[in-house]
């Protein structure tokens, strides 16, 4: 230790500059590696939204579709059109079929399936009568007619 040489105050004095030196070095580059990063996705954006389609099925709008003369025109329109099924009476069936259907653009109905299924038969009897409606008044988001997917439960019951 007595050979040692006395080092400079002011070497000392480097490490203290050296250190806040690289700390800000190191913040300056992560800030514009995270502005580049926002900039990627603002172009990301902008491009989507040109590419869009406005085909998209929507579930739920500002201003949702209707039969025409509300819901209860359209129970009204069940009621009458909906022939119960030999078969489905024979065999004493009866339940609740949810039918699954999309109100296009200019109202019409397609893509007519059942969501939720009794039997065949009664199954069959309410995508009929689903397909056979007339136009709806169309649903509309943002100001402009959207295609909106609907669901009516078409019950069927034995008195």
């Amino acid at each position: 230790m007595k050979n040692r040489q006395k080092t400079n105050s002011f070497a000392g004095y480097k490490y203290l500059l050296f250190v806040p030196m690289v700390i800000a070095l190191l913040a300056m580059n992560s800030t514009a590696m995270r502005a580049n990063v926002q900039k990627k996705v603002v172009k990301t954006t902008k491009v989507t939204k040109k590419t869009g389609t406005n085909d998209k099925v929507y579930v739920v709008v500002e201003q949702m579709p209707s039969f025409p003369g509300g819901d209860s025109a359209l129970l009204k329109y069940l009621f009458e059109n909906i022939k119960y099924p030999m078969s489905a009476l024979k065999a004493q069936k009866q339940g609740r079929v949810m039918v699954r259907f999309t109100v296009e653009k200019d109202g019409a109905i397609t893509n007519v399936k059942v969501a939720r299924s009794v039997t065949p038969s009664l199954d069959a009897e309410a995508v009929r009568a689903i397909k056979s409606m007339p136009k709806w008044s169309p649903g509309k988001q943002g100001g402009e007619f959207v295609r909106v997917k609907y669901i009516v439960p078409v019950s069927f019951r034995l008195k």
